[in-house]
């Protein structure tokens, strides 16, 4: 697979921007969260999804299966940025409690690219082209 990513967006007049993907796969964000998500709604998205369907495959592979599992994301804004963020995960109690923790952490350290990308920092570049 590709390691490159990217996406293409068209910003408009009443706050929305349409995202698109190489597939042609459109999601709507919207400045004030009427349309779509926000932006940042959007960074914790990602963030959450990304670390729910890592946790469910590794499950799964244990033949432990976890899913439908339901995750929260919450964190703080302050001074243009977020200070911290939570991923809680709601756990049925029938799932084996070593194997998800296994499973959480294996997705927080090693696998989930959004969160890892998050903890360690990334450079970011704006240009015009």
């Amino acid at each position: 697979m590709d390691a490159n990513r990217n996406l293409s967006l068209t910003a408009n007049d009443d706050g929305t921007v349409i995202v698109t993907n190489r597939h042609g796969t459109q999601i709507t964000v919207d400045l004030h969260g009427l349309r779509g998500l926000t932006p940042l709604e959007m960074l914790l998205a990602a963030l959450g999804s990304c670390s729910a369907v890592d946790i469910v495959e590794l499950m799964r592979k244990q033949r432990a299966p976890v899913a439908p599992l339901a995750v929260d994301v919450e964190g703080l804004k302050d001074d243009q940025r977020m200070q911290w963020l939570r991923v809680t995960y709601h756990v049925a109690e029938e799932v084996d409690p070593r194997k998800f923790e296994r499973a959480r952490s294996k997705t927080a350290e090693d696998l989930c690219t959004v969160s890892r990308t998050l903890t360690h920092g990334c450079p970011v570049e704006h240009v015009v082209g």
